[in-house]
């Protein structure tokens, strides 16, 4: 979660810093973050990341809900 201090580019952080919004709470993106996240991606753009990370939250609740663990590499082959 420490993306900030990792080895992205502004571009991607802010792209990571939109989905752990989206994510923790989505009512508290204002305008001046969509602000940032226009000035490195298109509408098209930030539609595709919104649903990407609204995927993967999705999957991540309902797995948690259902208590089901990742398998492990080479695991139900």
């Amino acid at each position: 979660m420490d993306f900030e201090n990792g080895p992205f580019d502004d571009r991607e952080k802010v792209a990571l810093s939109y989905a752990k919004q989206l994510t923790l709470d989505a009512h508290a993106i204002d305008d001046a973050f969509f602000a940032r996240l226009r000035s490195q991606y298109d509408e098209g753009e930030i539609v595709e990341i919104s649903a990407m990370a609204g995927l993967f939250n999705y999957f991540n609740r309902v797995n948690d809900a259902l208590r089901m663990e990742p398998t492990k590499p080479g695991e139900g082959l």
